[in-house]
Parts: C-alpha cells; structure tokens; sequence
C-alpha cells in the first residue's frame, strides 16, 4: 500500500494568505475606497481583483490589485481623458490620510507601495454604472483601452471550485507555488490559473498531490496549437501576444519533469520517501 504524503508538506505548498494577512488586505482595500469616496466631484466603485479577490493567493503574496471604476465615464475614453484618471487617482492618494506609502503611476495602474504592493487599476464601463463585464482598462505605453472581465473570472472560479469539490482553487495554488522555483520561467499567474482551469473537472482529486498531477498531465499534453481560454472565457491565451507559446512549451518541459516526482511520491511505500520526492518537486 503506498504511503501518504505528509499532511503538513501538502499544506506548506497548497496555503493561501493567513487569516491576518487577508483582514489587512481587506482593511487596505477599504481605506482605498474610503479615501477615492472622500474626494469630492468624483464617483469611483472599488473591489478587488486578481489572486486575492479569486483565492488563489499563495501564502506569501505581497501583491494586490484593486480596480479603481470611475462610474461616470463610457468607454471609450480619449488619451487625455485616462491620464486625468490616471493623474487624479495618484492625487487622491498622496493626499489622504487614509492610506500610505509611495504612490507613482505605472502602465495599467497606480502603484502604491507600504507594506504591500497595490496596484490601483483605473477603469470605465462601455455603460455608466454598470456592474456587469466588461469593464475598460487602459495601458498608458501603448495607448490602448482593453477589455477586462474581473467580476467575470471571479464567478466562474467559484463554479469550477463547485464542480471540483473545493479542490479547484488549492491545486491553483499548488501550481503557483510550483512555478516559483522556476524564475526564468515566463509563466506569469493568470495564464497559470488558466491552464488550470481548462482542465476538464474530473481530473481534479480531494487528495491535492493528485489534483496537481491530474492536472499537469492534462496541461502537459496540450500542444503549441491549443486552445486555452482565458477563465472569464473571453479570449485564448496561448498566442504570441499574451502566452507565447514557446515560453508555455518551457513551462511544459518542467512541469512534465516534476510531474514525475509527485507520481513517485504518491505511489511510494515510505513517508520518508514520499515526502522527499514532494519536496523535490517544489524545489525544497
């Protein structure tokens, strides 16, 4: 009978935010919100998006994004009308009491850097106070309003979270976290979280060492040509211009590689082997 990965070893690689850390981002969010309320002649929605708002932040993630909707504008909006939002949202900030830290302006966001990295996301919707997708974000390098589904991916994580027995959003974080030891890898977290998520429901398992390995078995045998669509299923990230393939095909070498290692682990016959070969497959 094979034996069991450590419980503890497990949940090291699959742990979300602790308690603490996700009462401080919630905390944060609402000053942001409080001190953009607080600004008189202007009318901003705020909520959070990205791997915190999806739960599937890892452990130690320093990063926050939170969509800062200016409700009385319709998309489209012309160049000088985003710098203004750009501009007024980083004014807002340096001058409230609410919040701390260096604001400067990146090139979809406004940077505020304190104790954690939050990126404050400028946005419109193609109808004023709208809550639905899509929102409108802008990248101030290229001059390019973008389409954004947020609240999109959101709701269909929590369903694919359902479909999967709750193992969906952990085996996310494994995969996260597995990646991680990989810097040269360009495998940025969403199209993670994307790949994850196109895998068919069934390959997923309550014991998580085999919902990462069910699942990167799928993702392994994906070709160059596939199709992954983005979560919010609005567009397939396996293009040149948003995953390259070739950089996905690195990331299929490697995962193919410690794929192995996690098979080997959970059909060991010794803990002690089981947990070694885990742990070489995070890179520990």
């Amino acid at each position: 009978m094979a034996a069991q990965i450590s419980q503890f070893l497990i949940d090291r690689y699959s742990a979300g935010p602790s308690s603490a850390r996700t009462t401080t981002v919630k905390s944060l969010q609402e000053s942001v919100r409080a001190a953009l309320a607080a600004d008189e002649g202007t009318n901003f929605d705020t909520f959070l998006q990205g791997s915190y708002r999806n739960g599937t932040a890892i452990a130690d993630i320093n990063d926050v994004d939170i969509v800062a909707l200016y409700d009385p504008w319709q998309a489209p909006a012309s160049r000088d009308n985003w710098n203004w939002l750009f501009n007024r949202i980083a004014t807002i900030l340096r001058a409230s009491p609410l919040v701390s830290g260096a604001v400067t302006l990146g090139d979809k966001c406004v940077k505020l850097d304190g104790t954690l990295h939050v990126d404050i996301v400028p946005a419109i919707s193609p109808r004023p106070y709208s809550s639905t997708d899509p929102i409108t974000v802008y990248s101030r390098n290229n001059w390019e309003e973008r389409p954004n589904y947020p609240r999109t991916h959101y709701q269909r994580g929590v369903a694919k979270q359902a479909f999967t027995d709750d193992t969906y959003k952990a085996t996310v974080r494994l995969f996260k976290r597995w990646v991680r030891q990989y810097p040269s890898l360009n495998a940025p977290s969403f199209y993670i979280e994307c790949a994850v998520h196109s895998v068919n429901s069934t390959a997923f398992s309550p014991y998580l060492p085999l919902s990462f390995a069910g699942t990167a078995v799928k993702i392994a045998d994906y070709s160059r040509h596939s199709v992954i669509m983005s979560v919010a299923g609005d567009k397939d990230i396996l293009v040149p211009a948003e995953w390259d393939p070739d950089d996905f095909e690195d990331f299929q070498r490697r995962l193919k590689a410690d794929t192995k290692y996690v098979l080997d682990a959970i059909t060991s016959d010794s803990q002690t082997a089981a947990d070694r070969l885990w742990k070489l497959a995070f890179g520990d």
